[in-house]
């Protein structure tokens, strides 16, 4: 039976009667010879430009998802069908724009009264999805036909408890909600909420949850939970938006500001992860109206694959997989494996931890490479599900840095591997390369973090010790009910801050100080995520400090215990802030003090026999803080005075003294106890004004010399008797020596009028006592030989040689240059030589020699 109607130009309309096969009948009608040709009479609607929304030109959004672009084809299909559950503040129920697309609900919070908004989130959530299409009135909902079920779970405020929040979507899962759309969202991990999450998993039920704006790497819970759709936003020309929460549970990212309903019959502009969520719940109602059949981590796979990579090539943590695309999840079929080509650890493809994705083995030698970027070291609980019994075992490959581990994978169990911080990569295969064959798998996974190495330390009793000093410990909480305990015994009071910083904002810290045998104080002051701290004076004992948290569970993140203890010495010379207080200083003796008070005074004395060097050396005084060193005569007269070096807390002190009674002043800019100065005395008696000729055999050549302005020593008033002596300074003090006086040109070329010898050298050429070497230079830097020497002197005294005699000295050879003059020196008592009979003629002669020999020749 047919039944037939006539439309324009002859076109006839063909339905299949009653009791008629549909594809029996379209068969037929196909190879009828009478008919042209022959199509479906699909449904169709008003085109978005024919829409007569008043406010649709304000709804970009539309346009970036590209929702518009399907809504011809998207309009005509049930997708009222696909209930979708607005856990929140409620809804506007009486709102012109909205009431025709809802279902009823419930009120969580008066669960006498029907679920109304009284803050206004969940009515402009519901008008992102769900505002009614072409009613001329206000806006359009990305679906024409819905089936919103509100559930109020939060208070006026837009707060509530999350027994609440998991009480509404159980109330969803249990009352026909296909899709929940969750625009709120806690930083911490919950047992509760967990297995909430898991129950509409387990019920194919999908929740899409708004990642958060808290303008960090911290999606909230649950949209972090790995079967939950988390979505972040993104502001206008995709630009990232920097409040929008991210990290590795991001999945996809919507438009963040939309113009929507508002409680009130009226319309505004919101913006957050609370409005891009409900966009990615709406493309997911289309998708299942148009694949009933189809699982939840089928579509979230689909909306996934089909979205517009605007971020880093593949995945990326701002952005996810990218910005929602309504048009090519419509139009485009879902694909087994949206990871492949990952048959190499060059093709791995990006998967975070604590995200279910979907993927296939095709048996033979198919391998899917992934690689895990970590955040810290600890343990990644990997887990295959599926659909499919496995028709082989399957081998999980873990490559990390502490090398490659194999494991057999068994649907259903976890897989536990021990990560390092950093890009970890595993690898799925069948052990056994048979037929291929198709095998859809989930991947889900979780991760723990590694246990601190101050564990055990959860009881006070078992307190890890710390060293009695300002220092800083990092730590974990990787267990559930875990809290690190820590101690440190003062033996000096002091001044004590300890800081406890989380790095993550999942981590709300609570900090815990208390002495050995009194009552502790906990500080809690501040939000989820920012230091606790606390300051107090310390007495000498014990103290414990506890890291803990607000919630018992454990935590993905390290928090940093900061002890600052900045010790008040006490002062061991006090009372000396009087000169007849001054303390006894000895020589070579250390001693400590500090400046309990800006006005302190320390006073010190010491005594000295003989004339000396005094050194007085100041250290450790606190960087940024100076001391001012007065010396003072024993009528308290000002000698000297020196200021420390701020910037290295260090001051020094070098003069000569006479003989006598001396005291020491020293006053601070600035009071400190934190830590002791120390000060030490030095001395060295002047012989001849020198410090280090005292007993040495030379001492009273040097002595004599010194006193007749002949020699003279360094500007640390050292002598150096056993240093060598260059031939310039030979020269100089010759000359100083015999007073010569006229010059003659100096034609040396390693010797310039610039060289501060040229004069003198000048003056002994002219006297004839000194020539240059063979090849024409004078070497006035090189070291005097002990030959050089003696025929230095020679010539001052005018010596001609002597050519008979014996050879004096046993390393002299008979055709040696300076024979004669060896021989006529020796004989006349001049020099002589070493007590093995040598004279060693090449040794560089030492400034202690040659100024002896000076001497006895000025002497003669």
């Amino acid at each position: 039976m047919i039944e037939r109607e006539y439309g324009l130009s002859g076109t006839v309309v063909a339905r299949p009667g009653a009791g008629v096969n549909s594809a029996e009948w379209l068969a037929e009608w196909e190879n009828s010879p009478g008919v042209q040709y022959i199509v479906p009479n699909r449904k169709v609607g008003i085109s978005a430009a024919a829409s007569n929304d008043p406010f649709i030109d304000k709804q970009t959004y539309l346009q970036r998802t590209h929702t518009i672009d399907v809504w011809q084809e998207v309009s005509g299909t049930e997708t009222e069908s696909v209930v979708i559950a607005i856990v929140d503040t409620g809804v506007d129920l009486s709102h012109a724009d909205l009431k025709g697309n809802l279902v009823p609900g419930v009120n969580l919070i008066q669960p006498n009264i029907p679920p109304r908004d009284d803050n206004g989130h969940g009515t402009n959530v519901a008008g992102v999805i769900a505002a009614v299409v072409n009613n001329s009135k206000g806006v359009a909902g990305m679906l024409w036909k819905a089936s919103i079920m509100p559930i109020k779970a939060l208070e006026p405020s837009g707060r509530g408890d999350e027994d609440k929040l998991g009480e509404g979507i159980r109330y969803a899962v249990d009352n026909g909600a296909k899709i929940v759309v969750l625009s709120v969202g806690l930083l911490r991990n919950d047992a509760y909420l967990q297995e909430i999450v898991q129950y509409a998993e387990d019920h194919n039920v999908m929740l899409i949850a708004a990642t958060g704006n808290d303008e960090g790497r911290n999606v909230r819970y649950p949209a972090a939970y790995p079967t939950v759709l988390a979505v972040g936003g993104v502001g206008e020309n995709n630009a990232i938006e920097e409040r929008s929460n991210y990290g590795p549970e991001l999945d996809l990212v919507a438009p963040w500001s939309v113009f929507t309903t508002a409680i009130g019959n009226k319309y505004e502009y919101q913006d957050g992860t609370s409005m891009a969520a409900p966009q990615v719940a709406a493309a997911a109602a289309m998708i299942w109206a148009k694949y009933p059949h189809m699982k939840a981590h089928e579509v979230r796979s689909l909306l996934r694959q089909t979205a517009d990579d605007i971020g880093e090539a593949g995945w990326d943590e701002r952005t996810g997989y990218g910005l929602l695309r309504v048009d090519r999840a419509w139009n485009e079929p879902l694909l087994p494996d949206m990871y492949e080509p990952n048959n190499s650890r060059a093709e791995a493809k990006p998967y975070t931890a604590g995200r279910m994705i979907s993927a296939e083995l095709s048996g033979g030698t198919d391998v899917d490479w992934f690689y895990i970027d970590v955040p810290y070291d600890g343990t990644l609980h990997m887990m295959l599900l599926s659909d499919a019994p496995v028709p082989s075992d399957v081998k999980l490959t873990h490559v990390g840095s502490a090398g490659v581990y194999a494991y057999k994978a068994v649907p259903g169990k976890y897989v536990q591997l021990k990560v390092s911080q950093g890009i970890n990569r595993i690898a799925l295969q069948f052990e056994n390369s048979g037929e291929p064959v198709l095998w859809p798998y989930r991947l889900t996974s979780y991760f723990s973090i590694y246990r601190d190495s101050f564990e055990d330390n959860d009881r006070q009793y078992q307190a890890f010790k710390l060293a009695p000093r300002s220092q800083s410990v990092k730590g974990t909480f990787d267990k559930e009910g875990d809290e690190d305990w820590f101690s440190m015994t003062f033996e000096r009071s002091g001044n004590v801050t300890v800081t406890l910083t989380p790095d993550t904002k999942r981590m709300d810290p609570v900090l815990t100080v208390q002495k050995k045998s009194e009552r502790g104080v906990t500080i809690d002051d501040n939000d989820d995520g920012e230091f606790e701290s606390h300051s107090f004076q310390a007495f000498p004992g014990t103290y414990y400090f506890k890291a803990g948290k607000v919630t018992p569970e454990a935590t993905i993140g390290e928090y940093t215990l900061e002890i600052v203890y900045e010790p008040k010495y006490m002062d061991p010379n006090e009372p000396n802030d009087r000169p007849y207080q001054a303390t006894v200083l000895q020589t070579d003796t250390e001693y400590e003090g500090v400046f309990d008070r800006s006005t302190d005074v320390d006073y010190f004395k010491f005594r000295i026999a003989e004339r000396s060097l005094v050194d007085f050396s100041m250290t450790d005084i606190p960087i940024g803080r100076q001391v001012t060193a007065i010396l003072q005569s024993n009528a308290l007269s000002p000698v000297v005075s020196q200021p420390s070096d701020r910037a290295t807390g260090k001051l020094a002190m070098s003069i000569p003294l006479d003989a006598g009674t001396y005291y020491i002043r020293m006053t601070p800019d600035e009071a400190f106890q934190e830590q002791l100065y120390r000060l030490r005395l030095h001395t060295d008696v002047l012989v001849g004004g020198f410090t280090d000729i005292t007993g040495h055999w030379a001492q009273d050549a040097i002595v004599d010399l010194s006193a007749a302005k002949i020699i003279e020593g360094y500007g640390n008033y050292t002598f150096r008797p056993e240093a060598s002596i260059s031939r310039a300074e030979a020269v100089t003090l010759l000359v100083k020596a015999f007073e010569y006086s006229k010059k003659r040109p100096v034609t040396f070329p390693d010797l310039p009028e610039s060289h501060w010898a040229y004069d003198s050298v000048s003056k002994a050429l002219q006297a004839g006592v000194v020539q240059g070497y063979p090849d024409g230079r004078f070497d006035p830097d090189g070291k005097l030989s002990r030959v050089e020497m003696a025929s230095l002197f020679s010539k001052a005294l005018r010596l001609g040689g002597k050519l008979r005699g014996d050879v004096p000295f046993t390393d002299i050879g008979h055709d040696f240059w300076a024979l004669p003059i060896l021989k006529q020196m020796k004989a006349e008592g001049w020099l002589t030589g070493y007590d093995d009979g040598t004279f060693r003629p090449d040794v560089s002669t030492t400034r202690a020699e040659f100024t002896v020999m000076l001497q006895r020749i000025m002497n003669r």
